[in-house]
Protein backbone atom coordinates (compact mmCIF):
# COMPACT_ATOMS: atom_id res chain seq x y z
CA UNK A 1 0.00 0.00 0.00
CA UNK A 2 1.30 3.43 -0.97
CA UNK A 3 0.54 6.49 1.13
CA UNK A 4 -0.50 9.90 -0.15
CA UNK A 5 -0.48 12.54 2.56
CA UNK A 6 -2.89 15.45 2.20
CA UNK A 7 -1.28 18.67 3.43
CA UNK A 8 -3.73 21.45 4.26
CA UNK A 9 -1.55 23.92 6.17
CA UNK A 10 1.43 26.04 5.22
CA UNK A 11 4.91 25.46 6.57
CA UNK A 12 5.19 27.15 10.00
CA UNK A 13 7.13 30.40 9.90
CA UNK A 14 8.73 32.50 12.60
CA UNK A 15 6.11 34.67 14.28
CA UNK A 16 3.18 32.61 12.99
CA UNK A 17 1.04 30.40 15.20
CA UNK A 18 1.85 26.72 14.70
CA UNK A 19 -1.42 25.57 16.16
CA UNK A 20 -3.48 23.81 13.49
CA UNK A 21 -6.82 25.36 12.68
CA UNK A 22 -7.84 22.88 9.96
CA UNK A 23 -8.83 25.53 7.44
CA UNK A 24 -6.92 27.20 4.68
CA UNK A 25 -9.66 28.33 2.31
CA UNK A 26 -12.77 28.88 4.34
CA UNK A 27 -14.46 26.15 6.31
CA UNK A 28 -13.86 23.18 3.98
CA UNK A 29 -13.64 19.87 5.79
CA UNK A 30 -10.43 18.02 4.87
CA UNK A 31 -11.85 14.82 6.32
CA UNK A 32 -14.52 14.86 3.61
CA UNK A 33 -11.79 15.06 0.97
CA UNK A 34 -9.93 12.12 2.52
CA UNK A 35 -13.10 10.03 2.72
CA UNK A 36 -14.18 10.72 -0.88
CA UNK A 37 -10.68 10.22 -2.24
CA UNK A 38 -10.19 6.90 -0.47
CA UNK A 39 -13.62 5.71 -1.67
CA UNK A 40 -12.72 6.60 -5.26
CA UNK A 41 -9.31 4.92 -4.97
CA UNK A 42 -10.92 1.78 -3.53
CA UNK A 43 -13.41 1.62 -6.42
CA UNK A 44 -10.45 1.59 -8.82
CA UNK A 45 -8.69 -1.13 -6.81
CA UNK A 46 -5.81 1.26 -6.33
CA UNK A 47 -2.82 0.57 -4.11
CA UNK A 48 -3.02 4.13 -2.74
CA UNK A 49 -4.33 5.29 0.62
CA UNK A 50 -4.85 8.99 1.39
CA UNK A 51 -4.22 10.22 4.93
CA UNK A 52 -4.43 13.65 6.48
CA UNK A 53 -1.20 15.32 7.55
CA UNK A 54 -0.96 15.43 11.32
CA UNK A 55 2.52 16.98 11.50
CA UNK A 56 1.47 20.62 10.95
CA UNK A 57 3.18 20.64 7.53
CA UNK A 58 6.57 19.37 8.75
CA UNK A 59 8.13 18.05 5.53
CA UNK A 60 10.78 16.10 7.46
CA UNK A 61 8.06 14.02 9.12
CA UNK A 62 5.89 13.85 5.99
CA UNK A 63 8.76 12.69 3.76
CA UNK A 64 9.37 9.67 6.00
CA UNK A 65 5.80 8.41 5.53
CA UNK A 66 4.66 9.73 2.15
CA UNK A 67 4.98 8.12 -1.24
CA UNK A 68 3.18 11.20 -2.60
CA UNK A 69 1.96 14.54 -1.26
CA UNK A 70 -1.36 16.16 -2.11
CA UNK A 71 -1.65 19.87 -1.33
CA UNK A 72 -4.84 21.89 -1.02
CA UNK A 73 -5.08 25.14 -3.01
CA UNK A 74 -2.85 27.99 -1.91
CA UNK A 75 0.13 25.91 -0.81
CA UNK A 76 2.25 26.17 -3.98
CA UNK A 77 4.31 28.92 -2.39
CA UNK A 78 3.46 28.35 1.27
CA UNK A 79 4.54 24.74 1.77
CA UNK A 80 8.27 24.00 1.58
CA UNK A 81 8.83 20.51 0.15
CA UNK A 82 12.63 20.82 0.55
CA UNK A 83 14.18 17.78 -1.18
CA UNK A 84 10.98 15.80 -1.66
CA UNK A 85 10.65 14.87 -5.37
CA UNK A 86 8.56 17.54 -7.12
CA UNK A 87 7.09 14.94 -9.46
CA UNK A 88 5.42 13.29 -6.46
CA UNK A 89 3.58 16.43 -5.29
CA UNK A 90 0.08 17.27 -6.51
CA UNK A 91 -1.48 20.72 -6.03
CA UNK A 92 -5.26 20.93 -6.14
CA UNK A 93 -6.80 23.85 -8.00
CA UNK A 94 -9.58 25.65 -6.13
CA UNK A 95 -12.48 24.41 -8.26
CA UNK A 96 -11.49 20.73 -8.13
CA UNK A 97 -10.84 20.95 -4.40
CA UNK A 98 -14.12 22.57 -3.44
CA UNK A 99 -16.23 20.46 -5.79
CA UNK A 100 -14.31 17.27 -4.94
CA UNK A 101 -13.40 16.57 -8.56
CA UNK A 102 -10.90 13.80 -7.96
CA UNK A 103 -10.04 12.47 -11.43
CA UNK A 104 -6.85 14.55 -11.79
CA UNK A 105 -5.44 13.60 -8.40
CA UNK A 106 -6.29 9.91 -8.90
CA UNK A 107 -4.67 9.91 -12.35
CA UNK A 108 -1.64 11.64 -10.84
CA UNK A 109 -1.30 8.99 -8.11
CA UNK A 110 -1.67 6.14 -10.58
CA UNK A 111 1.22 7.48 -12.69
CA UNK A 112 3.68 7.32 -9.78
CA UNK A 113 5.78 4.18 -9.97
CA UNK A 114 6.56 2.36 -6.73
Amino acid sequence: MSTAIVVYQSTPMLGKSILPNGNILGMFNQNKLITKLNQALEKRNSHWLAVLDDSIADIDVIAQEADAIICVPGLQKQFDIKNFPKEKVFYFDSLSYHELKLDNVINFLETIQQ
